[in-house]
């Protein structure tokens, strides 16, 4: 295989790599997305459910309190999404830049060996 098509199709194949993760990352925060939005219903039906035994100032607290933590979720589902997206690109950008390096050196290679 010549260095030129390798280089191509291993750079496709890398490029095709970060494609694919980037729709992983974009389905787990879909996810993640989601599980809260029904885990937020959930609380609040519950709360509902209970709210004539609770005082005012328990249900004030309960629902400050689902949205402390509903915020600290949805804080670290961005924060790891994006730090994924940042892995991803690294690496994708690493390795493309290594198939480069590696094709410029074996055609520098072959130049001085002809």
């Amino acid at each position: 295989m010549k260095t030129q098509s390798f280089s191509a199709n291993a750079t496709s194949l890398i490029g095709n790599f970060g494609n694919a993760a980037h729709q992983a990352i974009a389905a787990y925060r879909e996810g993640g997305e989601r599980i809260a939005t029904v885990l937020e219903q959930r609380y609040k039906a519950a709360l509902k459910e209970t709210s004539p035994q609770l005082t005012p100032e328990t249900r004030k607290n309960a629902a400050r309190a689902q949205r402390v933590v509903s915020g600290y979720y949805a804080k670290g589902l961005a924060l790891s999404a994006d730090g994924a997206v940042v892995v991803v690109d690294t690496l994708v950008g690493a390795a493309v830049t290594a198939v480069e390096r590696a094709a410029a050196f074996k055609q520098a290679r072959a130049q001085k060996a002809a």
